[in-house]
């Protein structure tokens, strides 16, 4: 009579929910079938919300690097077996509690700019939930072990490239930007590889509790799924180091900073500032540099429209003695504008430029903007950006240097074709001044650091008013500056003699994720559920 009675309850329990499953279906997939208590079931949110938010601390610049190890487990507990929509919505409830943290510095340009940016990408993070929802049909703890990273991954490629070329802020790979052994796959398979391992970090561990709360218990499946998550984390370090052998050069950064709360206009401002950098760089004659980098915007001003700018960098580079790269602007008519970096010499001024090729939408331009004038927020960026061709390659201080400008950085798929062109030396030139004092800075430091792993080269990340860093080819930081500071920082960097599997051979594993991804969420569609743990 009892059995039948529970048995009773329980249909009457099960009515169908707006997703298509019912109560019962959620109570088990989500939380019967985890060890959560069915009356704890509304908890996954919450949950979600705090494991979302925990994983922020991974990041810089907090940078508790191990927490990205065990913070996005609870995600991939609660969402295996849920309907689609429960995927989708545990998901979105995480991303919006990850990318809301850690993508505060938004606010300083608006409220409605951070929120749109945060539901954006938390959105993608649903998408991931409600996918792998759909391919957690197919039980068995192996398939819950690879499948969920591999998503994890297939969806961080697909939010680098859309919309509007993408945003890459949050890929888990960022959060082990100071841990150099964590960093070493890179140079084979990009950070995507150091996301995979995180990523299946999270998911071995969500197996072995699983093993642990599934009826039966399996203490032996548990120990044995926690030995492979020692393993995956120790397993880098097994990989050689990268280093640069090639021939050595003495690179200056000229960290200008901005004057806070000016009184003057944009022009005069503007006048400042290059006039900072040039007093700054005339100090560094008597350490002999190879090489000077001015970070972005340093010249605000077109040089070529106004002949006195052009002729203070060349006065500049002909104190110092050695070549200069400088971020600066070329009008094109006055509706359009260059975002570039200058070649300047001590002999012939500015020889050459490098146009950056990926822009900020709504930074740097509007999209469709005709469409969008009503909206007065947008008068803040009066004027579009124009892409350039490609990467550019100089040969300067005796080897081949390449710069990328600020958002390009963030990009390891742009960086690498700057590699796989020829450069043994990259300079990224920022400008996070926008930011004030909060993490932007240091997170951008972290991506430079990413690239310097992939492509095995030092990379010289140079900032208008800070954080600026040498960064070698291991990815581990060997001199910085401060923030909001005027300061100068000198190097001796090498050059390296080869490219990296990565930087020749390009997005490999997030295409091999994407497929393998696709096919097995076809596959949790045509899937009968099974019982928990039998394989299919």
């Amino acid at each position: 009579m009892n059995a039948s009675v529970a048995r009773d309850e329980r249909v009457e329990r099960g009515s169908t929910l707006e997703d298509g499953g019912t109560d019962a279906e959620e109570v088990m997939g989500v939380a019967g079938s985890h060890g959560l208590p069915a009356h704890r079931v509304g908890s996954a949110y919450g949950i979600a919300l705090a494991a979302g938010a925990a994983l922020t601390l991974a990041f810089p610049e907090p940078d508790l690097a191990p927490m990205a190890w065990v913070a996005v487990a609870p995600l991939f507990v609660l969402v295996k077996g849920a309907t689609p929509g429960r995927g989708f919505r545990l998901g979105a409830v995480y991303g919006v509690a990850f990318f809301g943290t850690l993508l505060f510095w938004q606010s300083l340009l608006g409220w409605i700019a951070w929120a749109l940016l945060v539901g954006l990408q938390a959105a993608f993070v649903g998408l991931w939930g409600a996918l792998w929802a759909v391919a957690s049909r197919r039980k068995g703890h192996l398939a819950g072990a690879l499948v969920p990273p591999i998503l994890w991954v297939a969806i961080e490629y697909l939010r680098s490239l859309v919309p509007l070329g993408g945003f890459t802020w949050g890929h888990l790979a960022q959060s082990q930007h100071d841990l150099a052994w964590m960093l070493r796959p890179a140079a084979f398979a990009g950070a995507w590889g150091v996301s995979l391992i995180v990523a299946l970090v999270n998911s071995a561990l969500a197996e072995t509790w699983r093993s642990l709360t599934s009826v039966p218990r399996s203490a032996a499946l548990a120990a044995a799924i926690t030995a492979a998550t020692v393993i995956l984390v120790a397993a880098p370090a097994l990989l050689p180091a990268r280093s640069a052998g090639g021939r050595e050069a003495r690179v200056a950064i000229v960290q200008g900073n901005v004057p806070r709360d000016y009184v003057g206009s944009f022009f005069d401002k503007e006048l400042e500032i290059i006039g900072n950098h040039a007093r700054i760089t005339a100090g560094l004659r008597d350490q002999n540099p190879d090489l000077v980098i001015w970070p972005e915007s340093s010249v605000g001003i077109d040089p070529y429209r106004y002949p006195d700018v052009r002729r203070t960098l060349a006065a500049a580079a002909r104190t110092v003695g050695a070549p200069m790269l400088v971020g600066g602007e070329v009008d094109v008519g006055s509706q359009k504008r260059k975002v570039v970096v200058f070649l300047v010499t001590p002999e012939g001024g500015i020889t050459d430029f490098y146009q950056k090729r990926h822009h900020v939408p709504f930074g740097e331009y509007i999209p469709a903007r005709r469409f969008l004038d009503w909206i007065p927020m947008l008068d803040q960026v009066p004027t579009d950006s124009i892409p350039g061709p490609g990467p550019k390659v100089f040969t300067l201080a005796g080897g081949s240097v390449a710069p990328v400008i600020s958002f390009e950085g963030d990009f390891g798929s742009l960086v690498r074709q700057s590699t796989d062109a020829g450069a043994r030396l990259v300079v990224v030139a920022t400008n996070t001044s926008t930011y004030g004092f909060t993490w932007n800075s240091a997170q951008h430091v972290a991506f430079s650091q990413l690239r310097a792993a992939e492509n095995g080269v030092w990379v010289v990340h140079a900032a208008l008013s800070g954080i600026s860093a040498f960064i070698a080819p291991d990815g581990m930081v060997a001199q910085s500056t401060p923030l909001w500071e005027a300061a100068t920082a000198t190097q001796r960097v090498r050059f390296s003699t080869g490219a990296t599997f990565y930087a020749r051979t390009g997005d490999w594993l997030p295409l091999g994720c994407a497929a393998v991804g696709l096919g097995a969420v076809l596959f949790g569609l045509v899937a009968r559920k099974q019982p928990d743990g039998q394989a299919s």
